[in-house]
C-alpha cells in the first residue's frame, strides 16, 4: 500500500468541501465493531477554533457503537481524481444534523484506485460481441472498473461450455441501466473489456463472468462514474 502523500491544512477544507458539494459516496467503518456502511459528509461546522465534518449517520450506527466510550472511526473514498483516500478520527457526538467528529489532521491519499463495487439493479444488462458470437450478460454488480455478472444470452445455440475464455476480449459493449418512472434508462458504452474470471454453476448450468474494462472514452467513464454514484445513493436510500 503506498503512501503517495497527505493532505492537510487549507487543501485538506477543500477536499472536503468538495466531497460536500459532489455528494460523494464513502465508506465509514466504526474501528473494532465490526461495523462497515456507506455515507456521506453533509457540512462542515465550527466550534470555537475547532472545526467538525456532520456525516449522515447509519441507521444501525448508535447501537453499533454504544459499547465505546471513544468512537474510532476509519473512513475511505475515491477521490477527485479517482485514487484512494484514507482518514480517521477519535472521539464525536450525535447531534441534530447528524454524526458530528473531529477535524482529521490530514488525509491520506494511496497510490492506488479502489473501484467501489455496487449491487445492480435487476434488468442491468450488458451487451457484447465477439467476431461472430453476441452476448447478453445479466449484472450482480459493477465498478468503474468492470463488470460481473450471468451470460443469459447469445447467438451460438449449439455451444456446449463456456462460451468466453480467460483473457478474452469483447469488444462494442453497451451496458443498460434501468431507470423508473422519474428516470430514462442510462447506457454506458465501453469499446472493450477482458475476461478476468470465470465461474460455472453446475446446478443450473449457467456460467457467470467477471470483466474489467480496457478502454473507453472519458465522457463514458464519468457517465459510469455518476451512474454507480446514482446506485450508491439509492442504496443509502433504502437503507433508511
Amino acid at each position: 500500500m503506498g503512501d503517495a502523500g497527505k493532505v492537510q491544512g487549507e487543501k485538506l477544507a477543500d477536499l472536503f468541501n468538495e466531497l460536500i458539494e459532489k455528494k460523494i459516496i464513502i465508506s465509514m467503518n466504526v474501528v473494532g465493531a465490526g461495523f462497515d456502511r456507506l455515507t456521506c459528509i453533509t457540512g462542515i461546522s465550527r466550534d470555537g477554533k475547532d472545526d467538525y465534518l456532520l456525516v449522515d449517520p447509519p441507521e444501525d450506527f448508535k447501537e453499533a457503537a454504544a459499547d465505546q466510550d471513544l468512537w474510532h472511526l476509519r473512513f475511505n473514498f475515491n477521490g477527485p481524481d479517482q485514487l484512494e483516500y484514507i482518514f480517521s478520527t477519535r472521539g464525536g457526538e450525535l447531534v441534530e444534523q447528524g454524526l458530528k467528529i473531529p477535524f482529521p489532521e490530514h488525509v491520506e491519499r494511496l497510490q492506488r484506485r479502489r473501484n467501489f463495487r455496487v449491487d445492480a439493479l435487476t434488468g442491468t444488462r450488458m451487451h457484447f460481441t465477439l467476431k461472430k458470437i453476441k452476448g447478453v450478460i445479466d449484472l450482480i454488480n459493477v465498478s468503474q472498473g468492470g463488470a460481473y455478472g450471468v451470460l443469459v444470452k447469445h447467438n451460438f445455440k449449439f455451444m456446449r461450455g463456456s462460451v468466453l475464455k480467460m483473457d478474452q476480449q469483447v469488444y462494442d459493449i453497451r451496458i443498460i441501466f434501468p431507470g423508473d418512472e422519474n428516470e430514462p434508462d442510462e447506457t454506458v458504452y465501453v469499446k472493450h473489456a477482458e475476461v478476468k474470471r470465470i465461474e460455472h454453476d453446475k446446478d443450473r448450468g449457467f456460467y457467470r463472468y467477471a470483466f474489467e474494462f480496457k478502454d473507453m472514452g472519458k465522457e463514458e467513464q464519468q457517465r459510469l462514474i455518476q451512474v454507480i454514484y446514482d446506485l450508491q445513493r439509492k442504496y443509502l436510500q433504502r437503507r433508511k
